[in-house]
């Protein structure tokens, strides 16, 4: 009986000693970045398996404005190491290489389409890319764009960011002006389609500022979610 219990007794120690060594990473990388950090807006998403077993990935949110930005911690699985926002190599290849993308919020509208700006109108899923004529980033989209026949129905949304791109919103009632000449031919007048070309970017514009979109391009799905590196 005695042999027994202290089986029974040394079996519940060795499980008990087991748990103790496996570390908790959410905590792992709470506790350090409240130590190391003036972050407290945050919340610790995932722990994620990588390609090394000596590696867990946990994915951290944290809130910056009316957005969520994903930061990636690499701990080891001894838990005696943690990577802050880079990356770990193992013959010379990532172990992390999934692609973290930032929650923008949502919009609580849906944005006109009237007369605007549609590149592959064939497409089945709609989505409104919110562009400045000057961005180089958005250059590269709609240099894209151009050979673009996918899944979306794009429709151009002017967001000037006259404040880095002086002249950028003249540009853009000039880009909606020459789209209405093709579309609107009952506007026979040029001061009838540059007024409505300005009053399209003035609405863009606002409902730009409405779903707190901040840079450019910025996209705004069917559904209402704010997303960027679509294309």
């Amino acid at each position: 009986m005695k042999r027994s219990v202290l089986l029974l007794t040394l079996f519940f120690a060795a499980l008990a000693c087991v748990s103790c060594t496996k570390p908790d990473y959410k905590k792992l990388v709470t506790d350090f970045i409240t130590a190391n950090s003036q972050i407290r807006d945050f919340e610790v998403r995932e722990v994620a398996d990588t390609t090394s077993a000596a590696w867990k990935a946990i994915i951290v949110y944290t809130k910056q404005g009316a957005a969520k930005v994903p930061v990636l911690f690499l701990v080891s699985t001894d838990g005696k190491s943690i990577v802050a926002n880079a990356m770990v190599f193992v013959d010379n290849k990532p172990v992390f290489e999934r692609q973290l993308q930032a929650e923008l919020g949502k919009a609580d509208f849906k944005p006109s389409d009237l007369d605007r700006i549609v590149i592959n109108p064939s497409g089945k899923t709609e989505v409104y890319m919110y562009t400045d004529p000057d961005c180089p980033y958005c250059i590269k989209v709609r240099e894209k764009l151009k050979t673009y026949n996918g899944e979306y129905r794009v429709i151009l949304k002017h967001f000037p960011l006259e404040q880095i791109h002086p002249g950028a919103t003249k540009k853009a009632i000039a880009e909606q002006a020459e789209w209405l000449k093709k579309t609107r031919k009952d506007l026979s007048e040029g001061a009838d389609i540059f007024s409505l070309a300005k009053k399209i970017v003035e609405e863009d514009m606002e409902e730009a500022r409405r779903a707190n979109i901040e840079g450019v391009p910025t996209y705004i799905m069917s559904d209402g979610s704010l997303k960027q590196g679509l294309f």
